[in-house]
């Protein structure tokens, strides 16, 4: 009877219906294994603001992340700031506010999700008043587009960011219209130089006659003119620029000077270049360079005022800081010496030691810097006269 059952049509596909029975429960216990217990959880590499909540079910994100924002709002070593030539203005991260729920229900799988952050009631408008009310905007605030600095710092807020610094130089509504003139001179070309071939070289490396200042950039004078202009070019670009760096923030690099001068033309009460001497020699390697500390360009202008004379311009935004240069000049007493030869006669003239000091006062009226930037030695011209022969 068993023989005729296991040989019969029914008991084919009663074995046959068994065994799918068995390999269709492996698999389902097999994928259960593997997968199906993720079922109702966030997938690997979801993240919401800096949680990681792959494999969270929806019940266990609020409070996980709750936990998160806690955390964060007290880690004093997270700053978030608005910084301008310097200043800071510190965002208390007190006043976010963060709205879970809607953020897990535009929440999207296997990517980084923004936590919803904003301010809430009055806090908004008494975070622009305060930054309104700083100091070092003054004059400034209303050329500031706050609204996309409010928006990107709540962005970086849905992040919870460890760090969050915005450049109140990234935010002007109308950068060039915030540009302005910072200073100006007129200084006369030394002998040998063509003020239309000084002209002409600058307008061949910059047409539109700005050269540029790079933020935080080093400026070299002889590695961006050097193949359009001699020495003496070089010198004169170098001594008009240095005058007018000397009443900023610009940190001079390197910088040269010649010590003697035609004294049948000037002395020392009238040298026009004393603090702003700068000289070029590239033989000897003499250059001159600065640097621009600022975290926006500055740029100079050059005109020609007539054949021998030129105007330097500098423009970029304007100083917080009062900035202000003391000069020292020490007169130097020449000697006098006497001979019996009368060819070797001279006049005598009288040195100096001049000393630039630049000094630096903060919005709050203290003084955050105060150093000599520039020192130079002018020797004196000994004095020869003939000797009187005694009787």
């Amino acid at each position: 009877m068993n023989s005729q059952f296991k040989n019969s049509n029914l008991g084919f596909y009663l074995y046959a219906a068994i065994i799918v029975f068995i390999t269709a429960a492996s698999i389902i216990v097999f994928w259960y294994m593997i997968a199906g217990y993720k079922l109702g959880t966030y997938p690997e590499d979801t993240i919401l603001g800096s949680v990681y909540i792959g494999g969270l079910k929806e019940d266990e994100v609020k409070s996980k992340v709750e936990s998160r924002i806690g955390r964060w709002l007290n880690d004093d070593t997270i700053v978030f700031e608005l910084t301008y030539q310097g200043y800071s203005y510190q965002f208390d991260r007190e006043l976010f506010f963060y709205d879970i729920d809607l953020s897990t229900f535009n929440l999207k799988d296997g990517i980084t999700n923004i936590l919803y952050a904003s301010y809430q009631g009055t806090d908004r408008n008494t975070v622009i008043s305060e930054i309104n009310a700083l100091p070092f905007l003054e004059g400034i605030q209303d050329k500031i587009n706050l609204d996309q600095v409010i928006s990107d710092i709540l962005s970086d807020a849905g992040f919870m960011k460890s760090y969050s610094s915005k450049k109140i130089e990234d935010y002007f509504l109308d950068y060039d219209a915030a540009v302005t003139e910072i200073s100006r001179n007129s200084i006369r070309v030394f002998d040998g130089v063509s003020v239309d071939d000084f002209i002409a070289s600058i307008n061949l490396l910059y047409p539109d006659g700005k050269i540029p200042v790079n933020k935080k950039e080093l400026f070299d004078v002889v590695a961006l003119f050097g193949s359009e202009m001699t020495d003496s070019e070089m010198s004169v670009l170098s001594t008009g620029m240095m005058d007018l760096l000397l009443e900023t923030n610009f940190n001079i690099n390197e910088v040269h000077y010649n010590p003697n001068f035609d004294h049948s033309l000037y002395t020392i009460s009238n040298y026009p270049y004393l603090g702003n001497n700068a000289k070029i020699n590239r033989i000897i390697q003499q250059g001159f360079s600065f640097y621009n500390p600022n975290d926006s360009d500055y740029y100079f202008t050059i005109e020609k005022i007539d054949a021998t004379n030129i105007r330097f311009i500098l423009h970029g935004l304007a100083f917080v800081d009062d900035i202000s240069i003391n000069i020292l000049t020490t007169p130097v007493d020449y000697i006098t010496q006497t001979t019996d030869d009368p060819n070797i006669l001279q006049t005598g003239y009288n040195g100096a030691i001049v000393e630039v000091t630049r000094v630096i006062v903060g919005v709050d009226g203290n003084v955050s810097y105060n150093k000599t930037i520039v020192f130079e030695f002018y020797p004196p011209v000994k004095e020869i006269t003939l000797q009187v022969q005694l009787p």
